[in-house]
């Protein structure tokens, strides 16, 4: 399906990827109708920031956003929670939810920087982060130097 001058069609894509969080899998863009020709036209042209091999962002996206997908994950714990407006405190680190059976991504940076939480099964949420009733469960194990889960 081709993007050209279709404003309709355009319009359709931004509300598939809002609903996502911003976030989107090859996958998922294929779903909605976009080829392999209107995903390579979207990143060249600057509507869509390819953050790994088949893993893609709109380009205002929140930076944590951006970064937790980078990793292989999405938001979890505290980072959801003030994506997702609660008065929260930063302390300084990026929380990620990834499958319990994901490994670490090469080129991940300072492991200190980033708190990893392993899910079983996916918590609820979109692409972007899990949902605020899933972050406060997790952040109320996650306090200080308690294991997260």
């Amino acid at each position: 399906m081709r993007v050209g001058g279709d404003h309709g069609f355009v319009t359709s894509w931004q509300m598939a990827m809002a609903r996502s969080g911003h976030v989107a899998s090859t996958r998922d863009l294929h779903r909605i109708g976009l080829s392999d020709v209107d995903i390579r036209m979207f990143v060249s042209y600057g509507r869509l920031v390819r953050v790994r091999i088949g893993w893609y962002v709109t380009p205002g996206v929140d930076a944590a956003v951006r970064e937790a997908v980078r990793l292989g994950g999405r938001l979890a714990c505290f980072s959801a929670l003030r994506l997702r407006g609660a008065p929260v405190g930063d302390d300084g680190r990026l929380h990620i939810e990834l499958p319990a059976h994901a490994v670490r991504r090469p080129g991940a940076g300072d492991p200190s920087a980033v708190r990893v939480h392993r899910a079983r099964r996916p918590s609820s949420g979109d692409r972007a982060a899990v949902d605020i009733a899933a972050a406060w469960r997790v952040a109320r194990t996650c306090v200080g130097s308690a294991p997260c889960r």
